[in-house]
């Protein structure tokens, strides 16, 4: 195979070829993709990272720029996942040219996807010099449903800038690799912290360009016997590993400052092991056959069979043997594997992020490490037989297509996603809350409470469930039922805002205004934004003919909202009246 020898003068593919290419990825990525121009933002991340961003509000300034850098870094925000600048300012960027809509968001989604698949066959080009084997793969990448998520999913756009800079790094690697130098270096290193800056899950990048050394580079090879030359493979690495040390520090405190990291008081070790090598498994599994493909899927704690984890103990022994054994004759099967799995290492549930078992979204630059495996082994196979390689190429890039767009009508809005969820999945209780919620928002009131009534029946004990319920029971004119659910909400979370809130509409409601008005106040000590709280304490003092009080309250919203103008009028009348 190629060496670290390998001279920048290799020659190119015919400019034919590589027209053909791009224009064959323009066409299959506008036939999967091109709905998405009406998709919806979704009630699942999408309203704290985009819809209801304060900072995407105001587009680009110096303010938002100085947030884009700093959140999670120098102090917590609640509109970041992590330590993530490169993404934060592609949100910006978004919101500056478009406004806030869903719209907009998607194609520029959708284009970068597109993008994606033609830097991972520019970077896999580059390191094989094998033109068509890299073209397919770039094409089974672009087309595959596992990469439907990140392309369709707003708040996933972390995935998608991470995967450009993944791409962009391995490309820089076999820059550097072809001719060594300094300058050559210091565009790897680039790409590299511009990977980390997207997402921290570029943390495994090092290992892959170690893995890459061994094939398709062939270092390890020329340095066999010689242990200067193992030894500088290692030592050029290790500003790389030194960043990805830092990029994975960063990643921990950010998520446990948000609350996101789950210990083992909640997973035991043994639990997160076993559900990582059912994932794995489950990966394999839906690379080949993505017949289930959702957008959230529960983590099974103790109750994932125990035979499970075992037979998918025993697959990913038994594949990673093989491919060790057949090293000499296919080294592509060793590295794609070895790719595949230390590429998903960091999510794969060791170190458990959020409740859920594994997420589509992960697999976006991990299954390429699959997919070279399938194409090059293909390849292999049918060596003497160009026509059968082509059909077989062609037939599984149509089939993989005509899947992804089916998969893509899923994500057109909340209650397709999350409908989706409760049909794939089992005991999914955010899947039945957050479908509730869609139809909450679409007045579907009774279709509401029944999903919450399923949640709460997964999930008694989480707060938020109870709340839900308790809305749609208020919504439907069940007060005194609301008002059972909201406080049961409350003896779970003393704090949760929205069942104190509710709680409060209902008082109102029933003319106990004085009862009201303490939930009011403490709800706008703990949301100081939200206006809701301001505008009902500021009316009942009105009627009341409290008016000092109530303008006190209003001039105070209005130093955290000064251009809401219904406050300004209301606040300019009781002044005239005074």
């Amino acid at each position: 195979m190629t060496s670290d020898t390998r001279p920048d003068s290799t020659p190119k593919p015919m400019p034919k070829l590589i027209c053909g290419f791009a224009g064959l990825a323009l066409f299959l990525a506008l036939l999967i993709y091109l709905p998405v121009r009406h998709f919806a933002f979704l009630n699942f991340d999408d309203p704290v990272y985009l819809e209801h961003n304060p900072w995407l509000a105001h587009g680009l300034n110096w303010a938002s720029l100085h947030w884009a850098f700093t959140a999670n870094l120098i102090e917590h925000s609640p509109n970041a996942e992590y330590w993530e600048p490169l993404t934060l300012l592609s949100r910006l960027f978004d919101a500056q040219i478009y406004g806030i809509q869903a719209g907009p968001f998607h194609v520029t989604s959708a284009v970068l996807h597109f993008l994606n698949a033609l830097a991972l066959c520019a970077a896999l080009y580059r390191l094989t010099n094998q033109w068509g084997r890299s073209a397919v793969v770039a094409l089974l990448f672009l087309v595959h449903p596992l990469s439907v998520e990140p392309a369709c999913w707003l708040s996933a756009r972390k995935d998608l800038l991470s995967g450009t800079f993944f791409f962009a790094t391995l490309w820089a690697y076999g820059y550097y690799t072809s001719q060594p130098s300094a300058k050559r270096y210091r565009l790897l290193v680039l790409t590299y912290c511009a990977a980390l800056m997207a997402k921290p899950m570029a943390v495994s990048i090092p290992f892959v360009l170690l893995i890459l050394d061994g094939w398709p580079l062939g270092r390890w090879g020329k340095a066999f016997g010689n242990r200067k030359e193992q030894r500088h493979l290692l030592v050029e690495k290790i500003p790389l590993f030194i960043l990805a040390g830092i990029g994975a520090l960063l990643a921990v405190v950010s998520q446990q400052d948000i609350g996101a990291m789950q210990t083992s008081t909640s997973l035991s070790l043994p639990l997160r092991v076993e559900n990582a090598l059912v994932s794995y498994a489950v990966y394999v599994r839906r690379i080949f056959w993505p017949n289930d493909l959702t957008i959230y899927y529960p983590h099974p704690g103790p109750f994932l069979p125990l035979w499970k984890a075992v037979v998918a103990a025993l697959f990913l022994v038994a594949v990673t043997v093989a491919a060790l054994r057949l090293w000499r004759r296919a080294p592509f099967l060793l590295s794609g594997w070895l790719w595949f799995g230390i590429v998903l290492g960091p999510v794969i549930g060791l170190v458990q992020i959020g409740g859920q078992a594994m997420a589509d979204r992960y697999a976006y630059p991990s299954a390429i490490g699959i997919f070279v495996m399938a194409v090059w082994g293909a390849a292999e196979c049918l060596r003497q037989s160009q026509a059968s390689r082509a059909v077989l190429a062609g037939a599984c890039i149509a089939s993989l297509t005509l899947v992804s767009m089916r998969q893509v009508t899923f994500w057109r809005d909340s209650e397709a996603a999350f409908s989706r969820a409760v049909a794939v999945t089992q005991n999914n209780g955010l899947a039945y809350l957050d479908l509730g919620s869609a139809l909450l928002a679409k007045q579907e009131f009774a279709r509401a409470r029944e999903n919450y009534f399923k949640a709460v029946g997964i999930m008694p004990f989480v707060s938020m469930a109870w709340q839900d319920l308790g809305t749609s029971e208020a919504a439907l004119g069940h007060d005194d039922i609301a008002l059972e659910d909201l406080a049961h909400a409350l003896t779970l979370d003393p704090n949760n805002s929205k069942s104190m809130l509710g709680i409060a509409r209902i008082l109102i409601k029933q003319g106990k205004k004085d009862e009201a008005i303490p939930l009011l106040r403490q709800v706008v000590r703990l949301e100081s934004l939200w206006p809701e709280p301001y505008y009902s304490i500021a009316r009942i003092y009105t009627e009341e003919g409290r008016k000092g009080e109530a303008e006190v309250i209003w001039t105070v919203y209005l130093e955290i909202h000064p251009n809401d103008e219904t406050a300004a009028r209301a606040l300019k009348a009781l002044n005239a009246d005074n």
